[in-house]
């Protein structure tokens, strides 16, 4: 209760009293008695004509009358009256109040007035508050409520994308909800998103208010993509062709193909990103139909392959076992005798070699051997199809085996012999010179032959030459007018002697014309130097236990033609671009390699990892064992993320990176090359 008091008129005031009695919650409202009263001291009067009213919250209550106050400290009760308030939407309610008396002069009162007053009501409880955790797509949350009342009920509604709908009804305090699985296809690219809880306040079956509360929801780790697993094929057609097998394959010969199948998204997520790989090789491809790389080894392996999706989810792995066949290069040796009562036929005996390829016990590598033949000293050959050639599909190998070649072959006279060991894939030669019919002594009008039926110049000797007990060295070093010999593949250059590389160039550094010179001590230490023609550059390498290692630079000519050491004065630059236009300045010294990144703007628009870039590193800048380069990205002040771009031995440029909008890129690496000069 609230009473008010007016101003003092010869003792006479009215009292006001103000009473919040009752309320209605479902109503939103209360009930407000309203009292006003005239009140005297020590004057009075008597039937004069008086007025009187009261406003409270805008509604004015009247009373008129022609009272009598014949007594001191009297009370005349003018107005006594309930009315209802409606309260706000919130509950809260506060109103404004004034009241006023006027008599008609005499001895009744003046103006009596009470003004510039308030009352607030109690605050009517309305709706009620909610509250959830973090949830999982598929589990179920608890839904917590906070009510003003114990008799509020409710009804809990969600709103998730373009979906909703009702949770529960008739709630009290709370409920538990399991978050519906196709919520996920809302989000199809991201591992989480937000909606909606709603929650109505029913006082009975009026509704009072609602609030609402954010839910966020996470996809399930186990929502993830899926594909039904791999096809395998042969990117070479001719091993795919031999071997018929999508398990099967051969090594240095097939690159193995991996086609994804059955690739899904899970709940809305689409496929985005493919990971195949030889499992602990270092050898992979994230395309599908993409090719994993030359095998040089054999035996069983494991092609391990997986999926991602839009959400950044991978699939579970999938294996596949892979046989990858031992494969070589065909080998042949051979040497041949005399034979026949002419000395005119010629007795090949074979050794010769290739890989087997052998499937469920079959062979699949045809072995093909062919000879051909012509004089000593001249270049038309013909081909011989005697018994010792031939093919063979089930065989692999010729041992110590002998065979006749058809033709006749007259003893006078010397001739050379080439046969060539072809497989389903390459082939190779060799060949033998074979000598006229050994006699002792032997002369025409042309000359004399030693050990041997004449043939050419006046001196035709067949073995060592002596002079003073002491041999004669007869190894060709040169031509005979002392030019060089002209050669085109370097790896078949094994005898000492002075050399020119000319046609194909194979296996020369950079395959560059230029001179060869050769060094021999037995057929498993052989050494080879190399001079550009156009140049004073110097290579080196040898031959241990069969093998050729790699070329190694020793010097290069400097402005003065003269030679430095490279790891101490000489510089190389070079300029190109490894992805989206962004440019590289490169700089060798020695074997040294620094790559810096041309500071630009450039939106590098590839969203991957470890993907292949069609750009590669020029020869000469290439490095020795794959390396890293970390790039920064910046816009304006703020650093907005690095990149890393891999850079490999074979000049293959890969890429990781998820920034992607126009930024300024920067970056510096230093590495080791063993790469040709440039």
């Amino acid at each position: 209760m609230a009473e008010f008091w007016s101003n003092n008129d010869r003792g006479y005031r009215i009292r006001l009293w103000i009473d919040q009695t009752s309320q209605n919650i479902a109503g939103n409202s209360s009930q407000v008695r309203v009292r006003l009263a005239l009140l005297n001291t020590t004057t009075t009067f008597a039937e004069y004509n008086c007025t009187a009213s009261a406003t409270v919250n805008g509604q004015t209550l009247s009373w008129s009358g022609r009272p009598s106050m014949l007594s001191y400290n009297q009370t005349i009760m003018l107005i006594d009256k309930t009315i209802t308030v409606g309260h706000n939407a919130d509950g809260k309610k506060s109103f404004s109040l004034s009241a006023s008396f006027s008599g008609s002069g005499g001895w009744s009162p003046g103006t009596l007035s009470i003004g510039g007053n308030s009352f607030t009501l109690t605050t009517i409880p309305r709706s009620s508050s909610v509250s959830v955790g973090t949830g999982v797509i598929g589990s179920a949350v608890t839904i917590n409520i906070s009510r003003q009342s114990s008799s509020f009920k409710h009804t809990v509604r969600y709103h998730w994308g373009s979906k909703q709908g009702t949770i529960a009804s008739n709630v009290d305090t709370s409920t538990t909800w399991t978050i519906p699985l196709d919520f996920a296809n809302d989000i199809p690219n991201s591992t989480s998103g937000t909606g909606i809880i709603y929650v109505d306040t029913y006082s009975g079956s009026t509704k009072t208010g609602t609030q609402s509360t954010t839910l966020t929801a996470s996809v399930p780790t186990n929502m993830k993509p899926t594909f039904t697993g791999v096809s395998l094929s042969d990117f070479n057609t001719a091993a795919q062709n031999l071997v018929s097998s999508t398990t099967t394959f051969i090594q240095i010969v097939s690159n193995i193909k991996v086609t994804f199948n059955g690739g899904a998204g899970s709940y809305g997520s689409s496929i985005t990103g493919y990971k195949a790989e030889i499992v602990g090789k270092n050898q992979t491809t994230n395309v599908n139909g993409g090719t994993l790389g030359i095998m040089n080894y054999n035996g069983a392996i494991t092609i391990r392959a997986s999926v991602s999706d839009s959400r950044g989810r991978w699939s579970d792995t999938r294996d596949v076992s892979v046989t990858v066949l031992e494969y070589f290069a065909p080998a042949l040796s051979f040497s041949i005798a005399r034979t026949g009562s002419t000395s005119s036929t010629f007795t090949v005996t074979r050794n010769a070699r290739v890989a087997p390829l052998a499937i469920g016990g079959a062979q699949k590598n045809i072995m093909t051997l062919s000879f051909k033949v012509a004089r000593l000293g001249t270049t038309t050959y013909t081909a011989d199809t005697g018994t010792a050639a031939g093919s063979w599909t089930s065989l692999s190998s010729l041992i110590n085996s002998q065979a006749n070649l058809s033709g006749t072959y007259a003893a006078n006279q010397s001739w050379v012999v080439i046969g060539t060991l072809a497989d389903r894939f390459t082939q190779t030669e060799f060949a033998i010179n074979v000598a006229t019919e050994s006699v002792v002594f032997s002369y025409d009008r042309s000359g004399v032959g030693v050990n041997k039926i004449r043939e050419r110049g006046a001196l035709d000797v067949n073995g060592d030459i002596y002079a003073n007990g002491n041999p004669i060295q007869q190894h060709k070093l040169t031509e005979n007018n002392g030019r060089i010999i002209t050669v085109s593949n370097a790896n078949l250059v094994t005898s000492a002697g002075f050399y020119y590389m000319v046609g194909a160039r194979e296996n020369s550094p950079g395959n560059q014309y230029g001179y060869l010179t050769v060094w021999y001590n037995s057929d498993n230490f052989i050494s080879q130097m190399f001079m550009p023609y156009n140049s004073t550059d110097i290579y080196t390498r040898r031959m241990t236990n069969g093998a050729w290692g790699s070329w190694s630079q020793l010097a290069v000519q400097n402005t003065s033609s003269s030679f430095s050491r490279l790891n101490i004065t000489d510089t190389a630059t070079f300029n190109f671009t490894i992805m989206w236009g962004v440019g590289i300045s490169a700089m060798r010294k020695g074997n040294l390699v620094t790559l810096t990144v041309d500071r630009a703007i450039k939106n590098i628009n590839s969203t991957v990892e470890y993907g292949l870039m069609s750009e590669t590193i020029p020869a000469g800048y290439r490095p020795i064992k794959e390396a890293h380069l970390i790039i920064q990205a910046n816009s304006g002040p703020t650093i907005s993320g690095t990149s890393v771009v891999h850079l490999a031995p074979d000049g293959q440029i890969r890429l990781t990176n998820n920034i992607t909008g126009n930024k300024v890129w920067t970056g510096t690496i230093t590495y080791v090359t063993n790469d040709p000069y440039p």
